[in-house]
């Protein structure tokens, strides 16, 4: 693979390092809106017929780091592997550090901190490097039994949210975990036919939807119902129901059941790779068969290599979305 701007440099628990990148017959990496960790997949050969051929460190428990021109875009670790008695390749997916906010967690008693500064102090004990964190200035009182890290912190991050106005996500830059606003970026990329756009569907469904919300007390009693009346009328009604008493605020988490269980519309588009096509960053479509013109989010995106060939697939939002999440709960007087 000749592909002179990126390497892969893996290195196994014993030590053994190795530059693979042209061992590699494709290497793919991607993330989502609902996922900590980014992955990185590659395939280096590995064939015992050719002892010419250098052997790729491929163990579990070691580490990967992916570059381009000098800058560190993963700092992974291998945790699984699999090869074909048929085939000539190993095949790797890598984690970031992001792997370890959902496979650690935490008894934690929050009591007028802010969650940049939970945030801090969690990564500190369990050695996780950190970055830039998303200063909020919003002090919270919340108990957490048994909760995963990155949902701990992505719903003291949440509870801010709801204070500042403002959405946060989590990413890893290199080692690093840092916790950005969510902002449209300065380097939004024009995708367009005839020049870097080569596919875009768009799909609409509301076999999903959820357009209304009962909200119950203890003993079953219906408290009160959120609708969105529009599309009751016009899709059927589609109700959830939920306890008051799992909630701070019931009328609010319906109204945001409300808001993310609407008529989707789904717009997932393939581009010429580039590295700024990644999940929480901005692009601005303009594509006249589907009519899909606009600047969106990404959601979610898969950047892969296969014989010299650079793709990005994507999915876009017309939101930014933030994972909110509603963990652990407030002490009882």
């Amino acid at each position: 693979m000749d592909q002179p701007y990126l390497k892969i440099r893996a290195t196994d628990p014993d030590g053994t390092t190795a530059n693979i990148t042209e061992l590699c017959k494709s290497i793919t990496w991607s993330g989502d809106w609902r996922n900590a960790a980014r992955t990185l997949r590659y395939s280096p050969v590995a064939c015992q017929d050719d002892p010419r051929l250098p052997r790729a460190p491929t163990q579990l428990g070691g580490s990967v780091q992916f570059w381009h021109e000098g800058e560190l875009l993963m700092d992974a670790f291998a945790l699984e592997r699999s090869r074909d008695s048929l085939g000539k390749t190993i095949d790797v997916t890598a984690y970031d550090r992001g792997i370890y906010l959902t496979r650690n967690s935490a008894f934690l008693r929050v009591d007028g901190q802010t969650p940049e500064g939970v945030t801090a102090a969690l990564c500190g004990q369990f050695g996780i490097p950190v970055g830039s964190l998303a200063a909020t200035g919003v002090a919270l009182t919340r108990n957490f039994l048994g909760v995963p890290l990155y949902k701990i912190i992505m719903t003291l991050y949440t509870l801010a949210a709801d204070e500042t106005g403002k959405q946060y996500r989590i990413r890893f830059r290199g080692p690093r975990l840092e916790v950005v606003e969510m902002a449209v970026s300065e380097e939004t990329i024009l995708l367009k036919p005839g020049c870097n756009l080569l596919g875009c569907v768009t799909k609409e469904s509301a076999s999903a939807m959820t357009n209304s919300v009962a909200i119950y007390d203890e003993q079953c009693n219906l408290i009160s119902t959120q609708q969105d009346e529009a599309a009751v009328k016009l899709y059927g009604l589609m109700q959830a129901a939920i306890r008051a008493k799992s909630y701070d605020d019931p009328e609010g988490h319906a109204q945001q059941v409300l808001k993310e269980n609407g008529l989707k519309t789904t717009i997932t588009l393939t581009a010429l790779g580039n590295l700024k096509l990644i999940t929480g960053n901005t692009v601005a479509v303009e594509e006249p068969v589907t009519g899909t013109y606009g600047l969106f989010w990404i959601i979610s995106d898969s950047q892969s290599i296969t014989r010299n060939i650079y793709q990005s697939k994507l999915t876009l939002s017309l939101e930014g979305l933030m994972d909110r999440q509603t963990a652990g709960s407030l002490p009882t007087k």
